[in-house]
């Protein structure tokens, strides 16, 4: 080519697909070849790793271990070495995990936790002598830096400042449980349901098998505990009792909140079957406490919405049958405990003198050891080495009291009057949630915070005579029950976040 020659390239014209001389079925078929090939979208399954299943899987990890090593109340048990640190290894777990929703409707139970923890960790701030010597009842006891010829040291307000600090890790089982209930969605909410139902249940074979003489005492070994009882989980039968009495009002929220039809019969018929389960094995306990907070918690149960519900595809008149039938049997089958010599706790109310009981004799010494350590306390958890100090000579016998067997007793001496405030925010709670939600008696909301609320009824009655809410288990059914009563909030702020979003994407 000469240089300087310029030449044109042809142009091609507009370029065709091979495609474009096939058939149209052809091409179709080729296309739908292409997008089978290509990979499909990973399909969520109920047992998909994810921060909700993770979330639950903790929960039922944390529970169960709570339910082995959280029987008792003794600051001496072994078993409490295992369990806080697996409660301190769940909550650094659930702390990172994240949070599909911002779960503002737990935020007084943490609020009154957070506050209970203070008021212990105050308790073990030393003080100066002046003043440490000045706080009631803590005048007896300068006399041993006087006796020694010591300088008074400073000292915090309890006088038994290890046993304040194991009352202040005492709280980590229900902590890591109110982390794990923290951020539990709305579509898991029957899954932790049927969860705390079937803890009740193995608590309940447990108990089977111990009045039967196949099992002595607790799965794990405790140095005390009920022997001949049964007691479940539990080392104390009043705790056992106390617990089993939570699961009547579960119960009725669990059939209230199920579907019309054959499967909400069913679930109907299964919560009156087993609730005549937990009252014969409450009787059985041998608990007097129990028997009368399972009796009242079976009756606000029935109360917590109307009975009509039962027999709605009936006549009036069998309808009626049915409902006078729910009353009737659990006395029946009381009665026939009586004839057959089982209701081993009505005996012990019958036989026993209610006047000599050592919780009566001694409850002037208790009164009396509250009056001179208000209104600071004299430190969470020394009860027992401060009765021993102050138990007068004709009190001494081969009994002794670990604790009041009056918890509200034992916290005004123990915790003083901050103490009290705290318990007195949380009845105000507790009964703010229940104004709240009068108006609907057949809304899930209202239905679940009277659950709850008659759950922590139960606890805190029974807390009157004993102290079931020392032990781990109890601590964690408590928090469980303010779940069921604040958690109602966060679900309606979910629904109307997610329709207002929905609303707004279609305009």
């Amino acid at each position: 080519m000469p240089p300087g020659r310029q030449t044109e390239t042809p142009d091609p014209g507009p370029r065709i697909s091979r495609d474009a001389d096939r058939p149209r079925s052809e091409r179709r078929r080729r296309s739908s070849r292409y997008r089978a090939a290509a990979p499909a979208p990973a399909r969520r399954t109920p047992f998909t790793l994810s921060a909700e299943n993770t979330r639950l899987a903790i929960l039922a990890s944390l529970f169960t271990a709570i339910a082995f090593f959280g029987g008792s109340a003794r600051a001496d048990v072994n078993w409490l070495m295992p369990l806080r640190p697996i409660c301190l290894f769940a909550i650094a777990i659930l702390i990172v995990l994240p949070l599909r929703e911002r779960a503002h409707a737990m935020t007084a139970p943490l609020l009154l936790l957070a506050a209970h923890a203070l008021i212990i960790a105050l308790q073990l701030v030393p003080l100066p002598p002046d003043i440490w010597t000045s706080l009631p009842g803590h005048a007896r006891f300068a006399e041993a830096a006087v006796v020694a010829g010591l300088e008074q040291p400073w000292r915090p307000v309890s006088l038994v400042p290890w046993l304040t600090w194991n009352s202040l890790f005492a709280l980590l089982p229900a902590l890591a449980v109110m982390a794990a209930l923290w951020g539990i969605s709305p579509r898991q909410r029957d899954k932790v349901i049927l969860g705390f139902l079937g803890f009740l249940a193995l608590s309940i074979l447990l108990g089977i098998a111990q009045v039967a003489g196949a099992l002595n005492g607790p799965p794990l070994h405790y140095r005390f505990f009920a022997q001949d009882s049964a007691t479940g989980f539990f080392a104390n039968r009043n705790h056992a009792a106390a617990v089993l009495a939570t699961g009547f009002p579960v119960l009725r929220m669990w059939s209230l909140t199920a579907q019309q039809g054959r499967t909400g019969s069913r679930r109907r018929i299964f919560s009156l079957v087993a609730a005549l389960v937990l009252l014969v094995m409450i009787v059985v306990t041998g608990s007097r406490t129990g028997m009368l907070v399972g009796f009242a918690a079976f009756a606000a149960s029935l109360a917590m919405a109307p009975i009509d519900e039962l027999g709605t595809k009936l006549n009036p008149r069998r309808a009626w049958m049915v409902r006078a039938g729910v009353v009737a049997v659990p006395l029946l089958v009381v009665l026939l405990l009586v004839l057959f010599g089982k209701a081993v706790a009505l005996d012990r109310i019958v036989e026993d003198d209610l006047l000599a009981e050592q919780r009566v004799v001694y409850l002037p010494i208790l009164l009396e050891l509250m009056r001179d350590f208000l209104p600071f306390g004299s430190g969470f958890g020394t009860f027992d080495p401060i009765y021993r100090s102050f138990e007068p000579d004709w009190a001494i016998t081969t009994k002794y009291l670990n604790h009041a067997h009056n918890d509200l007793l034992e916290l005004l001496m123990t915790g003083g009057v901050l103490a009290l405030a705290v318990l007195v925010a949380f009845i105000v709670w507790i009964a703010s949630r229940l104004w709240k939600t009068r108006k609907d008696a057949r809304s899930a909301e209202t239905v679940s915070v009277r659950a709850g609320a008659v759950m922590a009824a139960a606890l805190l009655g029974a807390s009157l005579t004993d102290y079931p809410l020392r032990t781990p288990i109890a601590g964690a059914v408590l928090v469980f029950a303010c779940w069921l009563m604040a958690r109602p909030l966060y679900d309606m702020r979910s629904a109307a976040s997610a329709n207002s979003s929905r609303s707004g994407g279609r305009r």
